[in-house]
């Protein structure tokens, strides 16, 4: 157990622990008026033992049950009409008991006193990767053609969402308040009802132009979705980080130290997209599958940097070191350096490597701040012994 006993937090990340205290706002009707009751009800039927990290845990599981099954079946993103029905009421259902178990674990660390930073923790790193787990399951509902999107559509629907979940925790880092976006259950809903109708209709149903406009309906969804992402959620983090500054409510940081945690994620996009674009050899329109998963660890592990930064209330990283490898990679692939077997191998070994090294953070950092504030991951503590510095409440808390 030594490999993971690694030091990624220092003293003041430890010190910034002590003193956190979670606050955040969720305004959402849809929680505010559906689901937090439903969760409500539901969270009652969890025998007080249940740890919530393991309720999160488990809703992440399924996330990736679900990718792994797609990845099986429909590698290329071109098989949804071919899929067995089966696969589509399996997903609906991974779907909806995710989300149902995302947002029960605060309630069950309230409902168990059993709050902690580590929840908090745990539950925004869960979702940092389960930013590219959701949408790169439903993209096999909508197959490679003209009713479909291209990889070049799903690579910028992803960082649609990227943008929204880096941006929340930005807002956090300048303002002290996490504003809890309204697309989140907004769009779990959605893709549970998209994996039902698949499974009732077959992925046909959503093969259609529409009227008037005459254009296929992914072309609406290709408007539509980054809309509703950004639109609910870039905007109003400004509005807020402003008047943060203003009222004098927030750290009050210099710009660039106010911006220094958007650069990984600037570089991120850029560079891959360039590489998207500019490889000799398409690797994304050929290697679509592994091009999201390389990308997608490597931004949750830039997120999840953040999170214990906004957390700690610590400086943020600037330039994520995996950044290092990929960047070289990428421009090497762009101007012609490797052959086209050389790329794809490449991108091959850095998605197992990146995969790794995030797990590999995670697991360091679960175990270093269990050991500091006293407590396990996966078990509740006799209330007797609970340490009293860990009064933080989690999400939907």
């Amino acid at each position: 157990m030594n490999f993971f006993n690694y030091q990624y937090l220092d003293r003041k990340h430890l010190q910034g622990l002590n003193e956190y205290k979670y606050n955040a706002i969720d305004t959402s009707p849809v929680s505010l008026y559906i689901m937090q009751p439903f969760w409500n009800k539901c969270v009652e039927f969890f025998p007080r033992w249940f740890a919530p990290n393991l309720m999160t845990f488990l809703g992440f599981l399924l996330l990736v049950f679900n990718f792994l099954i797609f990845s099986y079946y429909d590698f290329d993103f071109t098989e949804s009409l071919a899929l067995p029905s089966w696969i589509w009421l399996v997903a609906a259902i991974c779907q909806f008991c995710s989300h149902q178990l995302d947002g029960m674990d605060g309630k069950q660390a309230r409902r168990t006193k059993s709050s902690s930073a580590l929840g908090e923790l745990f539950d925004h790193g869960v979702d940092s990767w389960a930013c590219f787990l959701f949408p790169v399951s439903i993209f096999s509902a909508i197959s490679q053609d003209e009713y479909g999107f291209t990889p070049m559509a799903m690579h910028l629907l992803l960082w649609t969402i990227y943008a929204s979940f880096i941006d929340s925790h930005w807002e956090k880092y300048n303002t002290k308040i996490l504003y809890l976006p309204w697309s989140y259950d907004i769009s779990m809903l959605v893709m549970t009802i998209t994996y039902l109708l698949a499974y009732i209709f077959t992925p046909t149903v959503f093969r259609f132009d529409i009227p008037i406009l005459n254009v296929p309906f992914s072309k609406l969804i290709l408007f539509v979705w980054p809309v509703f992402a950004i639109g609910t959620s870039i905007p109003i983090s400004i509005k807020h980080i402003q008047a943060s500054y203003q009222n004098g409510t927030g750290y009050n940081r210099t710009l660039y130290e106010a911006m220094r945690p958007l650069i990984s994620p600037i570089v991120l996009f850029i560079s891959s997209t360039w590489w998207a674009l500019g490889s000799p050899y398409m690797i994304m329109e050929k290697q679509p599958r592994i091009f999201f998963s390389a990308i997608g660890a490597t931004f949750s592990n830039i997120a999840c940097r953040l999170v214990v930064a906004q957390m700690t209330t610590t400086r943020s990283d600037g330039f994520n070191k995996l950044l290092y490898i990929l960047v070289p990679i990428q421009i090497m692939s762009v101007y012609g350096a490797l052959t086209e077997r050389m790329e794809f191998s490449l991108l091959f070994l850095y998605n197992i490597f990146v995969i790794l090294a995030h797990l590999h953070y995670a697991i360091c950092v679960v175990r270093q701040i269990c050991d500091h504030l006293k407590i396990f991951a996966f078990k509740i503590k006799d209330s007797s012994t609970q340490s009293s510095s860990t009064e933080a409440h989690i999400k939907h808390s």
